[in-house]
């Protein structure tokens, strides 16, 4: 497996796609792809492979915040539970102007934001192309 962090790479890179860690002996999906170990079996890294997410990704669920609830985080704020693999949900950032243009179940895309200057950057979630056009 690669040792480069795909959920929050140096702020120089820009990481080529959003990445889960497959285990080899369980076939259990861990976040990020560079987990020290399995978090269904635990298996040791050398057991997991890093691959790409696939797309669309799924909403599950959503609330606006408006409490900085983490360092940095500009709120208000959309945060949705996103399913990234068959028994994988993360909460992420879900980049909406409000909850209002969302639905549960709804196809979203991740997008890579570049982090401030020195900062590391995000992965963050809009609608995908085919919801916001409908």
């Amino acid at each position: 497996m690669t040792q480069a962090s795909f959920l929050t790479p140096a702020a120089s890179t820009e990481p080529a796609a959003l990445a889960v860690a497959r285990c080899a002996d369980c076939d259990g999906f861990s976040f990020p792809a560079n987990v020290p170990g399995c978090r269904h079996c635990g298996a040791p890294a050398d057991r997991l492979r890093a691959q790409p997410c696939g797309s669309p990704l799924a909403l599950l669920n959503f609330v606006t915040v408006h409490a900085p609830l983490a360092p940095g985080l500009q709120v208000p704020a959309v945060i949705g539970e996103v399913a990234l693999a068959p028994g994988l949900v993360e909460e992420a950032r879900i980049d909406v102007a409000d909850e209002s243009v969302l639905a549960l179940g709804m196809a979203l895309e991740p997008v890579w934001r570049a982090g401030a200057e020195g900062a590391a950057g995000a992965w963050v979630f809009r609608p995908h192309a085919t919801e916001a056009a409908a």
